[in-house]
């Protein structure tokens, strides 16, 4: 008998699959029952996602939580929900409340663009980033 998913190999094991529709069977041969159980802890136990990294350093979270450090100041936006935590419980609140320099807010729209235009090209928005580029081009051409 031929295997019911690959029709080459000879089938070797019997399959019964228990579920709404009831109890199906399938022999199987022994690549393709690898593969189904394969897929099926595949499926049970999902692989994180690409873990989020910070477009300027390259650093990851689990590298900023085994060494306690952030690879540059971008790091505090791109993690920022999960520094937060740290962040409030080391003083007790999570935003700054003391002097803040001049300059800030050109540096924080610079990074916010910078932000902006990494998710574009992750997502393969090219139009987006290409314009986001340029944008970025333009106020590092006015500051100097």
């Amino acid at each position: 008998m031929k295997c019911d998913l690959c029709h080459k190999n000879l089938a070797i094991y019997l399959l019964e699959i228990k579920d709404e529709k009831g109890i199906r069977e399938y022999s199987l041969c022994g690549e393709c029952l690898q593969e189904y159980i394969k897929r099926l802890f595949q499926n049970a136990f999902p692989q994180d996602k690409e873990e989020k990294r910070c477009p300027n350093c390259g650093r990851t979270w689990k590298k900023i939580e085994k060494t306690g450090m952030v690879g540059c100041y971008y790091c505090y936006s791109v993690f920022k929900d999960e520094l937060g935590e740290i962040i409030k419980s080391y003083h007790g609140n999570k935003e700054h409340k003391g002097k803040i320099p001049k300059n800030t807010s050109k540096k924080e729209d610079i990074l916010k663009y910078k932000i902006e235009l990494s998710k574009a090209v992750e997502e393969e928005n090219y139009e987006k980033a290409a314009k986001l580029r340029d944008f970025l081009n333009k106020l590092n051409e006015r500051s100097g």
